[in-house]
């Protein structure tokens, strides 16, 4: 009897160590590539979740756009197959189209503007998510846009007639695209780098960290640093997920999350910069943009901006409370502010 009530004994000291380390594994999409730091960020960001929940939890990722563009990866999210991804603003254009008013077209001028502004309203816009089914963890600022392309780019003349990429789905930039009388090009991101190679697009904005890590940079020969919009992105994971997990390991994935995302928030300008450094050290040619053209095509799409608020593309009254903020910056009158309550926010 002795060895077999040894075998029954060491059988359930075995079960019961495995149901105490049962995991819940959340898979993530993403299209950064398994080799830049923000899967480093993202691994670590795993393993840290690991040891803090003793294994309950653990972060399986998918890089590289290998389950697909953010529209299937939403759909797998929706019938299980994966429980998160990370996002830009024009992925939830149909679910929570505010999100897009930080990417609106020559919106801001400079990283000041948008760091002001994400204090007014970073908050709020997390809080939206309540409502959608998922939870985030903050923003983090993907640098602004540059024109990258085969053409110098100086002005609008030179944008008449080329085939400009537009993100497939991305109502914000072709409405704005058509106020101009450009011609977009639709593609999913996951296709743009085969769209430079053959020649069925001619120009992209696109953050240099971005350009760099998707491969673009290799197909491209010039460079107009013109902020033709600020680029955020964000990680969502569906609730039904996060519910099941243990209220303490909840919090301990909420935390890890956001700390990632403060932690790439702050990094941003300066590898914005550098980025641009390595492009142009490559052999991509900085382009100088002639003066005031810029300026002209800001102040043009002020008017587009407004309609497709009006239009209900977003919250008009978001819209203009923004854009407040931004002529309060611009006119010092945030500067004034801080100073009268001490500096605080």
């Amino acid at each position: 009897m002795r060895p077999i009530l040894t075998f029954i004994t060491t059988l359930a000291l075995a079960l019961g160590g495995e149901a105490s380390l049962a995991q819940t594994q959340i898979k993530i999409a993403t299209l950064a590539p398994q080799n830049s730091s923000w899967a480093e960020q993202f691994r670590a960001a795993s393993d840290t979740i690991g040891d803090r929940t003793q294994g309950r939890v653990k972060l399986k990722f998918y890089w590289g756009g290998a389950q697909g563009n953010e529209q299937k990866v939403l759909q797998k999210i929706k019938i299980g197959q994966l429980h998160g991804g990370t996002f830009s603003p024009t992925d939830f254009q149909e679910q929570y189209p505010d999100l897009n008013i930080y990417g609106l077209p020559f919106l801001f001028e400079n990283f000041a503007e948008v760091e002001y502004v994400r204090q007014q309203m970073d908050r709020r816009l997390v809080d939206g998510f309540d409502d959608r089914g998922f939870q985030t963890f903050g923003f983090a600022s993907g640098g602004f846009a540059y024109v990258l392309s085969n053409q110098p780019v100086r002005g609008h003349g030179d944008l008449i007639g080329k085939k400009v990429w537009l993100p497939q789905g991305d109502l914000i930039s072709y409405e704005a695209m058509k106020s101009l009388q450009l011609s977009p090009v639709p593609l999913p991101i996951t296709d743009v780098l085969t769209g430079l190679q053959t020649g069925l697009i001619d120009i992209v904005a696109i953050p240099p960290v971005v350009a760099l890590a998707l491969q673009w940079h290799t197909k491209v020969k010039y460079l107009t640093q013109v902020p033709v919009l600020f680029v955020v992105g964000f990680m969502a994971i569906d609730e039904r997920v996060i519910n099941k997990l243990d209220p303490a390991d909840r919090a301990v994935v909420a935390e890890v999350l956001r700390d990632v995302y403060v932690d790439v928030n702050a990094a941003s300008a300066a590898e914005s910069e550098n980025a641009t450094q390595a492009l142009l050290s490559v052999g991509i040619e900085d382009v100088k943009p002639a003066e005031g053209e810029f300026e002209r095509i800001r102040s043009s799409l002020v008017a587009t901006n407004r309609q497709m608020a009006e239009k209900g593309m977003f919250s008009a009254a978001m819209y203009d409370e923004i854009r407040q903020h931004i002529e309060d910056f611009r006119s010092g009158l945030a500067a004034d502010s801080a100073a009268s309550t001490g500096g605080s926010n």
